[in-house]
């Protein structure tokens, strides 16, 4: 037992770093949910490690390169909501992107001369690794990203849910609360890329909001209970990787996974009642 509580003091930043981008990303997925656009959190994540790679090619400089990845994301995201001349639908424009990034990103870890090191940060997750300034810069991007969500929740979810009506009642001039959605929802993705993987951060935007969905009495109990589900699983998930000796990411993934089939067996026991 003192082994066991040795070994979890020594990842403490790493269950720090867990808390705080699981709550940020399980928030951020209950806004692509209300767009419809949860496969848009598989791409995004993708889109983002590329980007992340390129960036790195030309500038060592860390807040350059998410400054550059964040554009391109927020640019993603606003095509998506438009009605541009492209005449090409949402579904083939997230596929070709998520395609792309990730052909991309294998093309340029091949040619890496730390492939190894790259690959386990981009598919895997490095938060194992985490260290007291980790937990800093997650905190600073995360929390102010979180807490813009949830303050300006009512008004997104107007924007989400009934965009027309936002428009007639001048709600989203310039599409102002489109576009602090998006800054909010890719800086925390990009933040979390680096510790989570792409599996981790994909999974956090997904399995939480359609888990607790289906028990959820309005959206509102929503925005409490999925940062809470995402921090639960985070942390067990992390237990499970330093216990067993298991890649992080995956692990998190594993436990998101039997949460949601646990839930979906509880509904269906719940309904033959």
């Amino acid at each position: 037992m003192n082994e066991i509580i040795e070994s979890l003091k020594f990842f403490l930043a790493a269950f720090y770093v867990v808390i705080i981008a699981s709550a940020s990303l399980s928030n951020s997925g209950i806004f692509l949910y209300q767009r419809r656009s949860l496969f848009l959190g598989a791409a995004l994540p993708q889109i983002a490690g590329f980007g992340l790679l390129i960036s790195a090619l030309f500038t060592e400089n860390k807040i350059i390169t998410y400054a550059v990845v964040l554009v391109l994301c927020v640019l993603i995201l606003g095509w998506h909501s438009s009605k541009g001349s492209v005449r090409l639908e949402n579904d083939a424009f997230i596929g070709i992107g998520f395609a792309v990034s990730m052909a991309g990103s294998l093309l340029i870890m091949a040619k890496s001369s730390a492939e190894t090191h790259a690959y386990e940060s981009m598919f895997k997750g490095g938060i194992l690794a985490s260290v007291p300034k980790d937990i800093y810069f997650t905190a600073a991007i995360c929390i102010p990203a979180l807490l813009l969500l949830t303050i300006f929740k009512r008004r997104l979810l107007m924007v989400n849910m009934a965009p027309v009506q936002a428009e007639l009642n001048g709600l989203n001039k310039w599409r102002i609360y489109e576009y602090l959605q998006f800054i909010c929802i890719s800086a925390t993705i990009i933040i979390s890329m680096e510790s989570l993987g792409t599996m981790g951060t994909f999974a956090f935007l997904l399995f939480p909001v359609i888990t607790l969905c289906p028990f959820a009495k309005n959206a509102n109990c929503l925005f409490y209970l999925c940062p809470l589900l995402g921090i639960i699983a985070g942390v067990s998930g992390l237990y499970v990787s330093i216990e067993y000796d298991l890649p992080a990411g995956p692990s998190i993934v594993g436990v998101l996974f039997i949460l949601w089939i646990l839930a979906t067996i509880l509904k269906r026991v719940i309904k033959l009642r």
